[in-house]
This record gives C-alpha cells, structure tokens and sequence, in this order.
C-alpha cells in the first residue's frame, strides 16, 4: 500500500471549501508548516528570548531591535503567527492521519491472495518457473521457506484449467507501517504542548473572561 500524499477531498461542499481542506489535509502543506516552525525554533534557540529592550537595541541597533519586536522574535514560541502555524500544524497532521489510517489498518490484515493470474501477469516485476513437483508439495515447502524467511503466508485454492492449483500470498513489514501512525501522533502531541505552552490559554482567558 502506498500512503497518500493528496489531501481530502470532499465531495458535498463549496469548490473553494474543497480546496481549503484539500491543501490543509495534503502532506506537502503539512511538511511546509513543519519546515517553517523548525526555521522559527532556531531563531527562538539562537536570539535570547524575553531579555529587556535595550539589550537587543545595544545588540542590533535601533532600527533592527524595533523590526525584530515586530515580528516577535523575542518571544517567538508565545508570537502569534507561531501558535497559529502550531494550530495548522495540527490540524494538518490530524488530517494525514485520519485520511490514512484506516487504509494502514485495512492493509495489516489484507493478504491479496484474491489477485487474478491475469493480472499477475501484468506486473512489471514479475517471473515464471516450471516445478517438477506436485502443486500440493510446491505450496507446502514455498509456504514453510516463506514462513521460515518470516514473512507471514496465506494459501488459497484455485480451480484452474489446467486443474486444482494454489495461490500462494506472502507480506511482511506491514506492522511497520505503524511508525507512520506513530510519528505523526507524536508530531500532534508536540505541537499541542507547544500551544499550551505559548501563553494560549491565558490568552483566551484575557479574551473571553476579561483576564
């Protein structure tokens, strides 16, 4: 299975909607979001943050100390444009894994056996041998070399022109594709510690209780 790099399309909605949340869902706006939040966290790690004024104009100079307070790079991890490409940052990354999970979860216990010989023969990487063996010796000791060779082994029966034969399905890295699960659960976890930890619910208290 190949993980989707496309965004979610939605088939009852607005053409510009369905472009919105087909770019927030797609990976390449997600990598985007994540490419500009590591440039803003090395600005945040290399200029010292929350220091009193006249030490960034003693450091900078006059005009760029007040361009750089503009643009909140003093206070980079608390700024708004970084909690708000956070908040995206989420939103894109929960969509990723909304959209492919379920095709992850349904590839772990799809073997394919149910492929036609046909179609078999269609694939670009494909090969053919003649076996002296009966088909029922053939499938037992493919299956075991298989097996031994940890991959995990599905047999089914056929019924053939030629008589009964067997098709053999074989897979193994599947679980892997859990990392993809995995890694991008923890990108969410990290970002959402990122808005708790940027003054966000302060801020909403300030803005909805009167704080």
């Amino acid at each position: 299975m190949t993980l989707s790099t496309e965004g979610l399309e939605l088939k009852s909605a607005s053409r510009p909607v369905r472009a919105a949340v087909e770019l927030v869902s797609s990976m390449r706006f997600s990598i985007s979001l994540l490419t500009v939040i590591c440039i803003a966290s090395v600005i945040g790690t290399v200029l010292k943050q929350h220091e009193p004024m006249p030490n960034y104009v003693n450091q900078f100079g006059p005009f760029w100390a007040e361009v750089f307070g503009v643009a909140s790079l003093y206070s980079v991890y608390s700024a708004w444009w970084f909690l708000l490409i956070l908040a995206f940052l989420v939103t894109s990354t929960s969509l990723c894994i909304a959209r492919n999970t379920p095709k992850i979860l349904v590839d772990l216990k799809t073997y394919k056996e149910n492929i036609r010989e046909q179609s078999l023969k269609a694939f670009h990487h494909r090969a053919e041998g003649l076996l002296v063996e009966t088909p029922d010796a053939a499938v037992g000791r493919i299956g075991q070399m298989l097996k031994h060779g940890g991959w995990k082994v599905r047999l089914q029966q056929r019924e053939t022109p030629g008589g009964s034969g067997w098709m053999i399905a074989a897979k193994t890295g599947a679980a892997n594709k859990i990392g993809y699960i995995a890694a991008h659960s923890a990108i969410v976890l990290v970002c959402v510690g990122g808005l708790l930890d940027g003054d966000l619910i302060v801020r909403a208290q300030m803005l909805f209780n009167g704080k």
